[in-house]
């Protein structure tokens, strides 16, 4: 097995430029590469460092052997005719590439695209850069031993009259076409703002003693182009999984790329899924935009039967999407609003797992194909049952592909009142109990968001019709605009409990505050209301009316759709019991969640499960 220090080597500048320019290609980039973003002092900043010696990373290329859209490097001026137009692309079947790989040494470049293209930029003078040579060498005579380092002034973007530069690209064909030393002077004196500022002078002896400086530093130029350790690179045999691997450890400068912007690429050519993606977006802003989502949808759709990016990638091509995109996200759609309608979810930012959408959509799927246009009451129940058992049994934190796979099958079976497999639904046991509640405390966490909806579910069952905002006893607006203001407040202020933790019924209230027990679901400005004050003085004020904010003569109906105890509008010293107090919610939590999974009724689900896997208490 080959490692991949054993396939370092290195090039040079003259063969970079080289390959670039190959017809055809031998250098391109995969089609989903961020575009060219370099400003031009970052390839001043290049070139002084390849002239210092400075190490500036190591270029990888790969050689992948499947089908992709590939394209050139950047070529394009930076403003005016041609900035706008779009860079070649061309898509390579598998066949194509393999071999394109083997015959003409076909390689994509996989990191270090920005240098690369700063490098061919300058040399062939897309971006004009300029060597400048130190102000105190001015004697021909005393160069030739000189490097470039020492000689260094600056790498600048403009020509200067006052001290002599080296254009990069001139220099560039100088080394590749060798033109005769008359051609060279005529170049000079012609084209350089050095130059023709000594015509100008009319000193023959300067022009000379310039000439031959500019000349001495096209010949050290040349070298240094020419030499084959300058550029540091690695060339990696490459199949989708280390490809896609690479890219999602590699990345650099915040820009994530997975295995769907490496599909993106492979169906380029018959189906342009990145513009798919941006489309859905815009036209449904307040739908969840997640990409590995829409392909596995896609993925189950097509009957595929392994969902983890390997086989995606294997198996996905263009006109899967062609045949199930308009499909799949009609029943994303379909089933974002089914969870909202049945208040599964206050709103879609609070969703606890964006898979569980999967199963779902193929549920409604089947259910389309039964001729049903929603299911039936047992089949609701059983939904029901699913959703909140896969959500408090953490079901998709980990290892969650198959298990897509497999609630999807089941559902669909379910679509179809046909007994699903008895291992479908036998561990879906939520074991939580009042201290774990008391350790989910980031707003990311299945259970977390879990416990906030299953308030706002059961906030229906108490005759609310919804979670109610402690200001003015109105439903909390879970409209797209409404959400943005929606926060998961502390109703124990955490400045509060830190003001007073000594005289907290416990040791350490900074462990316990930030828990799901002491959120509640509120407009933004409620919480400014609240600041630092115990809840027995800011829950009074919204009482009585004298907070900024306005009256609530209701408030104790909008703290019971919380299931927030309305003694802490009575009782001083409860402000001070916080411990007790989120207890007592963590007990009330827990009892709805066994509720809604092992102690619910579900008749459907004992007439689909045999006898000996029943699920105790269901």
């Amino acid at each position: 097995m080959t490692t991949a220090h054993e396939n370092a080597n290195s090039e040079s500048l003259k063969n970079l430029v080289d390959q670039l320019e190959h017809k055809p290609p031998v250098v391109l980039l995969p089609e989903f590469q961020r575009d060219f973003v370099w400003d031009l002092q970052q390839t001043y900043d290049l070139f002084d460092s390849l002239i210092r010696g400075i190490f500036v990373g190591s270029v990888i290329y790969g050689k992948p052997s499947f089908e992709m859209t590939l394209r050139e490097v950047d070529m394009r001026p930076r403003k005016g005719k041609g900035s706008r137009e779009k860079p070649k692309r061309k898509h390579y079947t598998e066949v194509e590439m393999v071999q394109a790989s083997q015959m003409r040494g076909l390689k994509i470049l996989l990191d270090g695209q920005q240098r690369t293209t700063s490098i061919y930029r300058a040399l062939r003078g897309i971006d004009k850069v300029y060597f400048r040579l130190r102000p105190d060498w001015g004697d021909a005579t005393i160069l030739k031993d000189k490097s470039l380092e020492e000689l260094l002034g600056e790498i600048v973007g403009d020509d200067s009259a006052e001290q002599l530069s080296v254009p990069l690209d001139y220099a560039f064909s100088f080394m590749k076409d060798l033109p005769m030393d008359d051609e060279v002077r005529d170049y000079f004196e012609g084209q350089t703002a050095y130059g023709v500022a000594l015509i100008a002078k009319g000193d023959a002896e300067a022009n000379k003693q310039g000439f031959r400086i500019f000349l001495q530093l096209l010949h050290k130029f040349r070298t240094m182009f020419e030499q084959p350790q300058l550029l540091s690179y690695y060339l990696l045999d490459m199949n989708l999984d280390k490809f896609t691997t690479f890219f999602e450890r590699s990345n650099s400068k915040g820009v994530q790329l997975n295995f769907t912007d490496i599909l993106a690429a492979k169906v380029f050519g018959s189906f342009n899924l990145r513009e798919k993606f941006e489309e859905f977006a815009d036209q449904y802003p307040h739908l969840p935009n997640n990409r590995e989502l829409m392909v596995r949808g896609v993925a189950l759709l097509k009957g595929v039967d392994k969902i983890d990016k390997g086989p995606l990638l294997k198996e996905l091509r263009a006109q899967d999407f062609l045949a199930h995109w308009d499909e799949m996200t009609d029943l994303l759609v379909k089933t974002v609003e089914f969870l909202k309608s049945q208040r599964l979810i206050v709103a879609i930012k609070w969703l606890p797992y964006d898979n569980l959408l999967l199963p779902l959509m193929m549920f409604f799927r089947e259910l389309k194909a039964q001729g049903q246009s929603a299911p039936s009451q047992e089949q609701w129940e059983l939904l029901r049952w699913w959703y909140w058992s896969v959500v408090f049994s953490e079901r998709y934190s980990a290892a969650t592909n198959d298990k897509i796979v497999q609630d999807a099958h089941a559902l669909q079976q379910v679509a179809r009142r046909e007994p699903p497999e008895a291992a479908a639904f036998a561990r879906l046991r939520p074991t939580l109990d009042v201290s774990d509640l008391f350790s989910y405390n980031r707003s990311s966490s299945a259970v977390y968001r879990g416990v906030l909806n299953l308030l706002h579910f059961n906030a229906e069952g108490m005759k609310t019709q919804g979670l109610r905002d402690w200001r003015s006893n109105a439903l909390l607006g879970t409209g797209v605009e409404a959400v943005k203001d929606l926060h998961d407040h502390h109703f124990f202020p955490r400045a509060f409990l830190r003001k007073t933790a000594k005289q907290q019924d416990d040791s350490d209230p900074e462990s316990i505050m930030d828990s799901v027990l002491n959120r509640v679901l509120m407009p933004k400005d409620a919480n400014f209301s609240a600041s630092d004050k115990q809840p027995f003085v800011y829950l009074n004020e919204f009482l009585n009316g004298t907070s900024k904010i306005g009256k609530n003569s209701n408030l104790r109906q909008s703290m019971s759709s919380h299931l927030v105890p309305e003694s802490l509008l009575i009782d001083e010293q409860q402000s001070f019991r916080v411990e007790a107090t989120l207890r007592a919610r963590a007990e009330q939590i827990l009892q709805l969640i066994e509720a809604e999974t092992t102690k619910a009724e579900v008749p459907l689900l004992r007439a689909l499960l045999p006898r000996s896997t029943a699920l105790e208490g269901s």
